[in-house]
């Protein structure tokens, strides 16, 4: 005989069955998760790099071509 508060609680062979396939959405999640910062770090790196880089030529080229800063 259950009563209704019984039914809303989970024993411990429930929670074995579900644990594995959480843990692994919670994988999928983490991986997924690094995957885009090392993405977005990438492209943050390459957009500063070419920031930097036209700053430096244009820069040099002032310097050649006789521009006044």
């Amino acid at each position: 005989m259950t009563s209704s508060c019984d039914s809303h609680i989970m024993n411990k062979h429930d929670l074995i069955g579900h644990r594995h396939s959480h843990n692994s959405e919670l994988l999928y999640v983490v991986l997924i998760t690094i995957n885009c910062a090392i993405n977005t770090l990438y492209v943050v790196f390459v957009l500063i790099w070419l920031h930097l880089s036209f700053i430096v030529f244009n820069d040099i080229s002032r310097i050649f071509c006789g521009g006044g800063l």
